[in-house]
């Protein structure tokens, strides 16, 4: 499934990939540049994130998806290529990209809190574009729904077909997309790089991944723990942790009474 430009085929899901990574790598170079920051220090650990990302975003997929994974067609090149290349868990890229830029800041002597808190929008913005992939191809798709903006999928490798589905990929889409322009603009309007922005991020997105799960279909590749998903658990975990963070630190900054 893709844009067919002559003989060839580009996947949709591929090239809302490329869109949302230059996409986020053209909001990383403004924020970065308005705060009088090194772009290419930018770069170099967004190529750490990325990498990170990926083997965390699979490692997590194999995790939460070990009941599904035919150990005994392991060795097969064609069934492990397939196991390799499909199924990456968002929470897993997000913590291993976190990882690597950490890595990546140690080994470069770069100041890397800076630059996160400075281009945490990119990572919202960059996801939407992938959301929007997933979108096209079926994935990650919704719960029976034939209300208004009901999607129905004539070809699809994943979705269940001619089936009015709720368009949950759409949502989180646009919900990425309004943390982003959010969190910019709250990052242009602060003087100081030292604004909790990553925490912010963390929680909002954190909230909507646990709305939005009760919406999915795709139940069998997600995990289930005592009738909640395994991103729900880890998004009650961050809420949890970035709430209790966020008013620690602002009580700290409150004068004590003479």
């Amino acid at each position: 499934m893709g844009i067919q430009i002559g003989s060839r085929i580009i996947p949709w899901y591929g090239m809302f990939i490329v869109i949302g990574v230059a996409a986020g790598a053209i909001l990383g170079y403004f924020l970065t540049r308005m705060k009088h920051m090194k772009f290419d220090e930018f770069i170099e650990l967004a190529c750490f994130a990325g990498l990170g990302g990926i083997i965390g975003a699979k490692l997590l997929y194999l995790a939460v998806s070990w009941n599904q994974i035919d150990l005994t067609r392991i060795t097969e090149p064609a069934y492990l290529n397939g196991l390799m290349n499909g199924g990456f868990v968002f929470y897993g890229g997000l913590a291993g990209g976190f990882l690597g830029a950490f890595l990546a800041g140690k080994i470069l002597n770069i100041p890397v809190a800076d630059y996160v808190r400075t281009a945490i929008p990119a990572i919202p913005l960059a996801h939407a574009f992938g959301r929007i992939g997933c979108a096209f191809v079926g994935c990650c798709y919704g719960i029976p729904y034939d209300g208004p903006g009901a999607v129905v999928y004539t070809e699809s490798p994943f979705a269940p077909l001619d089936t009015p589905l709720f368009p949950v990929q759409a949502v989180e889409a646009a919900a990425e997309m309004i943390i982003a322009v959010g969190l910019t603009i709250w990052i242009c309007r602060k003087k100081s790089r030292k604004v909790k922005s990553i925490e912010v991020y963390l929680f909002l997105y954190a909230a909507v991944r646990f709305i939005l799960e009760f919406f999915r279909y795709d139940d069998s590749e997600r995990g289930i723990l005592l009738g909640l998903y395994t991103s729900q658990w880890i998004s009650i975990a961050i809420m949890i942790g970035t709430a209790i963070y966020l008013v620690g630190s602002s009580r700290k900054k409150r004068p004590e009474p003479v």
